[in-house]
């Protein structure tokens, strides 16, 4: 009987063991993204998001998104949205296995920018100078607000928002520059003529008699002075050009202005902004043709002393015009962006002197040079 009892109580003890062996732990999953694309992005726009989840000792059944600005987004594994709100958005992602146990959350960011009201605006496109003989060269300049894309077609492709490009056609080619955001899509096109064989072309320098400066408060003197004097009095500058021997029927090509010959006092750029050329018929100089407040009629601008002429489409417009009227002068006002403060009696003219220095660029009365291309 002993005998016998001695494997029944081995086998119960066995028994026994197995009900109280702890049940293994189960294990929750992990969950991953794999993709947000695209993490910036319009108002509107999709978004899609991808992700997925793996169970140790299970199977992942169920999933969940989340915003921190627009909360629960989508219980599937993958999804695209148009509708998140504008803003910085942290994304949250998490799986649950067949168990009912949560993985932990994984993140990634995807910013809404608010949708563009108006569409861009294309300041300035042009071609400079627009017309080129076969081998030569022209420079696209551009300016553009509020874009978010801006390109140019004939293989230049996408540019940024304010620039320049030379370019090189063999054949008379029409550029076209396409600004596009949210809000739509605007267009500018720029024109190169190549014309065969070299265009008459005029080189002219300021007529003495008729160029000087104008200061501020009424003086007129004969050297090509633009800035301000030490007493703290704006000066404009004033260039006077015979244009009388190009015919009235003449098409404008090119104007280029040379202004490297310029000798630079003090720091005027620093002190009073850029440096505008604009277009002013004035006849013969005096006090009158000083120009008070805000630049008008610019056909361009520097704001750092030029190394090379300068020229814009502007420029072209505005000796065509006087061609056209049958003018015999082409006559130009430099002044700087900033007017400084005018001293208003002598004494302060005097502390002003010893205490500012001349802040102005001259140019010897044979150097500033213009150039003009026509046909």
């Amino acid at each position: 009987m002993k005998k016998l009892l001695l494997p029944i109580a081995m086998i119960l003890l066995v028994a026994i063991g197995c009900l109280l062996a702890p049940a293994a732990t189960k294990q929750p999953p992990t969950a991953y993204i794999d993709s947000v694309s695209p993490i910036n992005s319009a108002y509107g726009e999709p978004v899609t998001f991808q992700g997925h989840g793996i169970d140790p000792d299970g199977t992942v059944g169920a999933y969940n998104w989340r915003s921190s600005r627009d909360g629960d987004l989508s219980t599937d594994a993958s999804f695209t949205t148009s509708s998140l709100s504008p803003g910085t958005h942290t994304i949250w992602f998490k799986v649950q296995d067949n168990d009912g146990m949560w993985s932990n959350e994984v993140l990634a960011t995807v910013i809404v920018v608010p949708r563009a009201v108006n569409p861009p605006v294309v300041n300035s496109f042009d071609a400079s100078p627009a017309s080129i003989v076969p081998g030569g060269s022209a420079t696209l300049n551009w300016d553009v607000s509020g874009a978010a894309t801006v390109s140019i077609n004939q293989q230049i492709g996408n540019v940024s928002l304010s620039g320049n490009r030379l370019v090189f056609p063999i054949t008379t080619t029409i550029y076209t520059l396409t600004a596009t955001n949210t809000a739509g899509t605007v267009t500018a096109t720029a024109r190169i003529v190549v014309t065969p064989g070299a265009a008459p072309t005029v080189e002219l320098f300021p007529i003495a008699a008729e160029s000087g400066y104008v200061r501020q408060d009424g003086y007129v003197g004969p050297d090509i002075i633009v800035g301000a004097t030490s007493w703290l009095v704006a000066t404009q500058a004033f260039l006077s050009f015979d244009i009388s021997m190009i015919p009235k029927d003449a098409i404008i090509k090119s104007v280029s202005l040379d202004l490297t010959a310029g000798n630079i006092f003090g720091s005027p750029f620093s002190t009073m902004g850029q440096l505008y050329i604009c277009n002013q018929t004035y006849g013969s100089l005096n006090a009158n043709d000083y120009v008070a407040g805000p630049a008008t009629t610019v056909m361009y601008s520097v704001a750092q002393m030029p190394t090379a002429p300068v020229s814009s489409s502007a420029m072209v417009a505005a000796v065509q015009e006087q061609v056209d009227n049958g003018s015999s002068r082409f006559q130009i006002r430099l002044q700087f962006q900033n007017v400084p403060f005018q001293s208003s009696f002598p004494q302060q003219w005097s502390e002003a002197w010893q205490t500012n220095p001349t802040n102005a660029i001259e140019f010897p009365q044979a150097k500033p040079k213009l150039v003009i291309e026509y046909e």
